[in-house]
């Protein structure tokens, strides 16, 4: 009992969501007075959290609607991280969203020595413990847009020597009291930047990601992980689509794109510490996660393969039938 109860309060989860529409006219008092929902498949994410019982908080400039939230989960306002005036003045300036999500959660994790997560990272089995680790995911390893290893772009730093680090380095990020300092320096760095003008070169953030992997080097205590435990699935695809959803399914260990195999969907649900699902992304632009998305997901994908690892055998009819409430505050 006791190590469960030390597990449990080691880690602390830093989640982010908040909404802002570039198609409505806001001031700043309708922005932060406009409630909001999380995304249908967002209930998957925080019933993880709860299933593995972790200590997680939800950062939002606005309020959510009735039931959104399980219990479990603690909801903190946003402004206490990053004022939400100069958030507003931000996204109004065309800064992303995202980029707001990286200061206020990098900044509670330098403070709490937490763990920086997204909220389509779906929780699969109790995180390491560790005082502090970084993820990795698939890089390209054949092609034109295959990262050329060298002196000017080294590999991942692996203290171990367990593997060659030719991969990237994204979120989850559990910070150490080694690179605290260094990660609170990070979020003020992009703060500052969201108090300038936006470039238009996209390149113009990647200095978060090269910040973080610099940081691998200075960080030996920590353990850096393979793409397989943090993320299975590579972001290749385009714009609305998602390995997750694929039916029948390329995830069956035999398929190789880019130089990278593709993990079958067993060892996802046998060693994948999390599956980050980049909806967010992949739906960039398009119509989104729709209100039926859990009615149309097919039954052998690997996310419906997830929600039964979650949720059990009624997963679908919890999800799709808003039951999902019900659930949460039962268990």
């Amino acid at each position: 009992m006791q190590n469960n109860l030390t597990r449990y309060m080691n880690n602390k989860y830093i989640l982010f969501w908040s909404r802002y529409d570039v198609n409505i006219d806001y001031d700043y008092n309708k922005w932060i007075k406009r409630k909001i929902n999380i995304s249908p498949f967002h209930l998957l994410t925080l019933a993880s959290h709860v299933k593995f019982k972790n200590d997680t908080v939800l950062y939002s400039y606005q309020e959510f609607n009735k039931n959104q939230i399980p219990k479990g989960i603690v909801v903190k306002d946003a402004n206490e991280i990053f004022p939400s005036k100069q958030a507003y003045l931000s996204l109004k300036n065309g800064h992303s969203i995202a980029h707001v999500s990286d200061a206020v959660r990098l900044k509670v994790a330098s403070e709490l020595n937490g763990v920086v997560i997204d909220m389509d990272a779906v929780i699969m089995r109790d995180l390491p413990q560790d005082n502090g680790w970084f993820a990795s995911m698939p890089s390209k390893l054949t092609g034109g847009f295959a990262p050329k290893w060298g002196k000017a772009h080294p590999p991942l730093y692996i203290d171990d020597n367990s593997w060659d680090g030719k991969a990237l380095f994204n979120f989850p990020l559990k910070v150490s009291k080694n690179i605290s300092k260094h990660i609170a320096s990070l979020s003020h760095k992009i703060m500052r930047t969201l108090m300038e003008d936006p470039k238009t070169d996209s390149k113009a953030w990647n200095y978060v990601i090269w910040t973080v992997k610099k940081l691998i080097i200075h960080d030996k205590d920590a353990k850096v992980y393979q793409p397989l435990y943090f993320h299975p699935l590579p972001a290749w695809l385009g714009k609305g689509k998602c390995y997750s959803l694929e039916s029948p399914t390329r995830l069956d260990g035999k398929t190789e794109l880019f130089g990278h195999t593709l993990p079958n969907i067993t060892d996802i649900l046998k060693k994948s510490y999390i599956v980050h699902h980049f909806f967010e992304s992949a739906f960039n632009k398009s119509s989104g996660v729709e209100s039926d998305f859990w009615e149309n997901i097919k039954q052998d994908c690997l996310l419906a393969k997830e929600a039964e690892h979650i949720l059990g055998n009624n997963w679908r009819s919890i999800l799709c039938d808003k039951s999902y409430e019900m659930y949460m505050y039962e268990s």
